[in-house]
């Protein structure tokens, strides 16, 4: 009888320390999900498709869709106007290089998953950048409504953000460089 509960008592502890190491794997997985969507390179735009929307003015779904973009670690807060289809988002950092392709690539699957989202003022401790959809869709041209596609996505502004210089595409996404203050 004493050997049945013995027995017993090891598979329930195997039991449980098997659960505990797949709850732990799978928080780990999650963790480092997380974590690579906060960069340019490892971010997965078909992951933030879950938060296209026709509208701006549900503030839950652009927060959570800033919330999975990079620098939003960064991020201090968000201002939405609805009625003149504005974002305005804080960053609590300097603007430098690597935030300028930020900036292109958030504003870009901004403006690709919020269907009637006009402007985004990004705004830096050191720097605005006012992003307009018009001088988006100018740059893409015809290719600008395949930018949906993760494929098309990670070819047209993923890839060639991470290969070259990014002043010329930023100069035209804030109207050459007229939007671009200092503060």
């Amino acid at each position: 009888m004493q050997k049945n509960i013995w027995l017993v008592v090891v598979v329930v502890l195997l039991l449980l320390m098997g659960i505990f190491y797949v709850l732990n794997n799978n928080q780990k997985k999650l963790v480092e999900d997380k974590t690579s969507q906060l960069n340019i390179a490892t971010n997965k735009f078909e992951k933030l498709l879950a938060y296209e929307n026709n509208y701006l003015g549900n503030a839950s779904n652009t927060s959570n869709l800033f919330n999975n973009l990079p620098l939003s670690n960064d991020k201090t807060g968000i201002a939405i106007d609805s009625d003149k289809l504005t974002l305005i988002v804080n960053y609590d950092i300097p603007s430098n290089s690597e935030e300028e392709k930020a900036v292109i690539y958030n504003t870009t699957a901004a403006f690709v998953l919020i269907k009637n989202l006009e402007e985004i003022e990004m705004r830096f401790s050191s720097r605005s950048y006012l992003v307009k959809r018009d001088n988006v869709e100018k740059w893409f041209g015809h290719d600008y409504t395949k930018l949906i596609n993760p494929e098309t996505f990670m070819e047209l502004v993923q890839k060639p953000l991470l290969q070259k210089n990014s002043d010329d595409w930023l100069e035209q996404y804030t109207n050459e460089g007229d939007e671009k203050s200092d503060k």
